[in-house]
């Protein structure tokens, strides 16, 4: 039986090769996502240096610029988004996560952000460890059909154990955040999530998932209703974030011409 199960599961790579979801190049085994060239390329994306702790980017705990001057000190994430390239392999993954409902790419980035996260937490933060998915808009689920940050939660809690909560909700309503300047986007936001039974929040350690941080104004708001709820503490936790690192440059003092004194006038 476990042998014809096995075949059974073999029979649509069969019909549908895989694909490097970058380059369209075929893969040699199923459940593969990239060919060696997308992924040596990815890697180098994980492994690029925290220009603040100095660590890879997939260890880093460190901020994006917009989260940290906002008081956030922890955010876990394997890369930096370059919105500008998007033929990168990094972000043409994002786009089949979005898009394309692929069963690989869940499982993909369920192993990578299980391994960031069992390294970001401390054991006390794992014991009331809950996952929190930032909801998607009305719109973008009837057009994709599915909500990916959800999904995404979901396979993450098969790999390490952590429960997930779906008590996090979203209004209808508001423009899509994506097509917003940074101040229009934190304008769009406020008051558009909420907290339905929120019970098994209270006291936890909610890992708030959402794909990619920008502005980073979904993840403070939706991290403000969280903490109404009697959350304990909340982590960001995204694939990927775009801007600059959280490092303050000291503030350069004004330059200043050369002071002449008056000269006193001597008698003779």
């Amino acid at each position: 039986m476990g042998r014809l199960l096995s075949a059974f599961k073999r029979i649509p790579g069969l019909i549908y090769p895989a694909k490097c979801v970058s380059c369209g190049e075929l893969l040699d085994e199923d459940g593969e996502v990239f060919c060696r060239t997308c992924y040596d390329s990815y890697e180098n994306a994980k492994q690029e240096e925290c220009s603040r702790c100095h660590k890879e980017r997939c260890r880093c705990t460190c901020p994006s610029f917009s989260l940290g001057k906002a008081g956030l000190r922890r955010l876990i994430k394997l890369f930096r988004y370059q919105p500008a390239e998007s033929d990168l392999p990094e972000n043409r993954i994002l786009y089949n996560l979005k898009q394309r409902h692929l069963q690989n790419v869940f499982d993909f980035f369920a192993r990578e952000l299980s391994e960031s996260i069992d390294a970001a937490l401390s054991q006390n933060e794992k014991a009331s460890a809950i996952l929190v998915p930032c909801p998607r808009s009305a719109g973008a689920k009837k057009k994709n059909g599915y909500d990916h940050t959800f999904a995404l939660c979901r396979a993450i809690s098969k790999k390490t154990g952590i429960p997930v909560s779906s008590a996090l909700k979203r209004k209808h309503g508001g423009k899509m955040q994506k097509r917003l300047s940074g101040e229009e986007r934190r304008r769009n936001i406020v008051n558009r999530f909420y907290i339905k039974n929120g019970e098994d929040l209270a006291g936890k350690t909610v890992i708030l998932f959402d794909d990619v941080t920008t502005t980073g104004a979904t993840i403070l708001e939706c991290r403000r209703v969280a903490k109404t709820a009697g959350v304990s503490r909340v982590i960001p936790c995204v694939i990927a974030f775009s801007g600059r690192d959280f490092v303050l440059r000291p503030q350069k003092s004004k330059k200043t011409g050369k002071k002449y004194g008056r000269r006193k006038v001597t008698s003779n």
